[in-house]
Parts: C-alpha cells; sequence; structure tokens
C-alpha cells in the first residue's frame, strides 16, 4: 500500500471515530473542505502542518503518522545514523532481509 493511502486511512477513520464529517473537519483543521477529501482519498499529500494539527485534533501518534506517510522521525534517523549496526539487528528481529 504506497504511503499516501496508508495515511489517508488513519485520517479518515480517525475524522469518523470523532463522529465528524468532512467539511466540519476541515474547518477544524483549517483546511479546505476539497483538499482534506483529495487527502482522505490517497490523491494529495499530507503536509507538516496539516499533520500536525490532525495529530493534535484527533490524538494520533505523531511517529505513527509520519512512518505511516514513510518519514522516519528525525531523531531515529540520528540514532541509525550512529548504529548503522542496529539495521541489522531490527532486520533479524523483524524478519526482513538486508
Amino acid at each position: 500500500m504506497a504511503p499516501e493511502r496508508r495515511v489517508a486511512d488513519i485520517l479518515r477513520k480517525a475524522r469518523e471515530a470523532h463522529g465528524q464529517s468532512l467539511r466540519g473537519a476541515a474547518r477544524e483543521l483549517g483546511v479546505d473542505a476539497s483538499y482534506l477529501s483529495r487527502v482522505e482519498s490517497g490523491e494529495r499529500s499530507l503536509t507538516p502542518g496539516l499533520r500536525e494539527r490532525a495529530e493534535s485534533l484527533y490524538g494520533i501518534d505523531g511517529d505513527a503518522l509520519a512512518l505511516s506517510a514513510g518519514q522516519v522521525p528525525t531523531d531515529v534517523v540520528e540514532i541509525l545514523q550512529r548504529h548503522p549496526e542496529l539495521l541489522d539487528e531490527i532486520r533479524a528481529k523483524h524478519g526482513q532481509p538486508g
């Protein structure tokens, strides 16, 4: 599944779990309803600002949302840059070949 699709699913499910309409959510998030619709359908990428507002509004874990968008949190990148051997450990533990 493409990263945009995963993010879209998370946002749509969070909005629906909060009982919000697309228009109501767009208003609270400070974006146009048509833009939010395109984000929720996977046609548009989530901007960092919208991601932060959605995290706050819906209580979504920021790291989980970033990872679902294919973005590795900066602190994790820095850790892996200092300790590249962790990549092999992660792959071995979780069954992904290098």
